[in-house]
């Protein structure tokens, strides 16, 4: 749930419970005031009562003073006279006002007080009427406080709904900077570091911006330098493939050529002495040594370090699927790429992420075709490498050293890399990036280094 509808379920019970109360507290008010209201008037009845039997000994027309002490009673909110005789009929009764009409019963219920009726007897001057019966009816004080409540009620509902308004407005007002907030704690998540937001809202919230802003600073930071510390070791692991590809061209290449060119003047000077098989011995040492030598050169290829100079991206990949199409003949290699220059650094890593994925294709899978794309899009240098080689083993990815080192790679350039099982046909299939908005910084940083390695 979220926190606007917390707070509006928070408000709507916090109104139920006021009206809750407040009608309590009415009701126990409404009702003690009735009561009140009907003893006073049962009183001042019984009080006219008694002035009118104090006067009867003293008036001629007893009948006709009867009657007019009813009809004086005629439109009484509270009280109805009524005359008997001593059958209990009623003789004479008045016309209390009517003004409840339209009022519900169950309120009439819930708000009536005992209603005692009181008989006080007459005088025998005034046979045949033996008692004057004094009868109160609630209904009219009933339906006063009936017309007061539905005032407050509907001032009460107004004053909530203006209120509940007021507050959600300010509340939405307030809380938009968090979905700014959250935009950017999920860029950060992705890998974005250059996120900054306008603080703004309550003072809260613009201190949690500009805490974001802030940790969104270091991790750049951190990235930064965590970048520039991978590519130092990187610089370092190609000096070091460097020299040891030097040491192999150097030492190693011309003592096999001397075995090529010593065994081939063997054979020459022993073509006469065929008999002795010395001659196909020697073909078979400079044979030999012709393989080694092409091992020579498939291990200086391997170690030199990443993306030959003035080769580029493109013609270096497909120089390396071209020497991988003549060891594996059955493969169909595909590569779609655009003839463009970038930086060293991102070239070596582009390289060195392919030439990875295309490996694990090859070493894990069985596959007929390997296709692999390069291209810019949206600021990134992109690749994508998939193959028809049957997917993961077991439906499962695993994470060797090759794919934890592809990743830390791209992840140091500030890169991501993402594999998944392609079911049509069955294979997998490898993409990664790299920014290239820091082309410029990273081919000043890298430079000199890039040309010491070539």
């Amino acid at each position: 749930m979220s926190l606007k509808a917390r707070l509006a379920l928070t408000l709507a019970i916090a109104f139920v419970a006021i009206i809750a109360i407040g009608g309590l507290l009415t009701y126990e008010q409404s009702r003690d005031s009735i009561a009140a209201e009907l003893r006073a008037a049962e009183t001042s009845a019984a009080n006219r009562v008694a002035q009118l039997i104090a006067e009867l000994p003293a008036t001629r027309d007893i009948p006709g003073k009867l009657q007019g002490f009813i009809r004086s009673h005629n439109g009484d909110r509270d009280v109805r006279m009524m005359l008997i005789d001593s059958r209990g009929e009623i003789r004479a009764s008045s016309q209390p006002a009517e003004v409840y009409r339209g009022l519900p019963q169950w309120f009439v219920t819930l708000l009536s007080p005992p209603q005692p009726t009181r008989i006080i007897p007459l005088s025998g001057l005034a046979a045949p009427v033996v008692a004057v019966v004094v009868s109160i009816d609630p209904r009219n004080e009933i339906a006063e406080t009936w017309s007061d409540a539905i005032n407050v009620v509907a001032i009460l509902v107004a004053f909530i709904l203006v209120t509940f308004a007021a507050i959600w407005l300010v509340v939405d007002h307030s809380l938009k900077p968090l979905h700014s907030i959250r935009m950017a704690h999920e860029r950060i998540g992705a890998g974005e570091t250059a996120v900054q937001i306008e603080p703004k809202g309550p003072p809260e919230l613009r201190d949690l911006a500009r805490g974001l802003n802030q940790m969104a600073d270091r991790l750049g930071e951190a990235s930064l330098a965590n970048r520039r510390l991978s590519e130092q070791l990187q610089r370092l692991q190609d000096e070091e493939r460097a020299a040891l590809a030097r040491d192999l061209h150097d030492d190693v290449g011309p003592l096999l050529f001397a075995i090529d060119v010593e065994a081939g003047a063997i054979a020459r000077k022993l073509l006469k002495d065929e008999e002795s098989g010395a001659a196909e011995r020697a073909n078979v040492i400079k044979q030999n040594a012709a393989q080694a030598r092409k091992a020579v050169r498939r291990i200086l290829t391997e170690l030199r370090p990443g993306v030959m100079p003035g080769l580029g991206l493109k013609a270096a990949l497909e120089e390396h699927l071209a020497t991988l199409g003549q060891r594996h003949p059955n493969v169909t290699f595909k590569i779609e790429a655009e003839d463009a220059t970038y930086p060293a650094p991102v070239e070596t890593t582009m390289f060195r992420a392919i030439r990875e994925a295309v490996n694990n294709a090859l070493k894990h899978g069985l596959p007929t075709r390997i296709s692999v794309k390069v291209a810019e899009r949206d600021g990134n240098l992109t690749f994508n490498v998939r193959d028809d080689g049957g997917g993961f083993a077991d439906g499962k990815q695993k994470s060797g050293f090759g794919i934890i080192g592809m990743r830390e790679r791209l992840e140091s350039a500030g890169g991501a890399l993402k594999i998944d099982e392609v079911l049509l046909p069955a294979g997998v299939r490898v993409e990664g990036r790299i920014p290239l908005s820091r082309r410029a910084e990273l081919a000043t940083a890298d430079g000199n280094a890039m040309e010491r390695e070539t």
